[in-house]
């Protein structure tokens, strides 16, 4: 069997588990979210230790953990803190192909980033002053009516 197929069947095998888990607990989870979840964490462990090769498999499930996390946590903000849209993404982007080992300029990636987190904050703090409020309406309204 090849690797994607063993990722395939580990998520879904993941899937029935933690549906069976959620239906006799009271916890309150995304299944779908945790099996993807705990197989990136899973074979990221395992390549650390070089068993697992598949870095770009690792990635691409890293990248739906990204895209889920950044949703739930839209859902769960208050909208003005949506201003700090691309900082996060970015950040968490960075962090999982740093973790992957994938060769990354750390100092402009970091300056970048903390540039961005910067200067967001700074509109956030004046988003009430008239100048600042239309750009940060617009940064806000990025991802709505499209």
């Amino acid at each position: 069997m090849n690797d994607v197929f063993l990722v395939l069947l580990v998520i879904t095998a993941l899937f029935v588990v933690f549906l069976v888990v959620k239906s006799i607990s009271k916890w309150t989870f995304c299944v779908l979210c945790a099996s993807v979840c705990v197989t990136w964490m899973g074979l990221l462990l395992l390549h650390w230790f070089g068993e697992f090769t598949e870095p770009l498999i690792i990635a691409i499930l890293m990248g739906q953990s990204i895209v889920g996390l950044y949703y739930f946590l839209e859902k769960r903000t208050n909208e003005a803190l949506h201003i700090f849209r691309l900082p996060l993404l970015l950040t968490l982007t960075l962090a999982a192909l740093f973790s992957i080992g994938t060769p990354v300029s750390l100092p402009s990636s970091l300056g970048l980033l903390a540039t961005l987190w910067i200067a967001l904050s700074l509109l956030y703090l004046y988003r009430e002053n008239p100048r600042t409020k239309i750009v940060v309406d617009r940064l806000i309204a990025c991802c709505k009516d499209w």
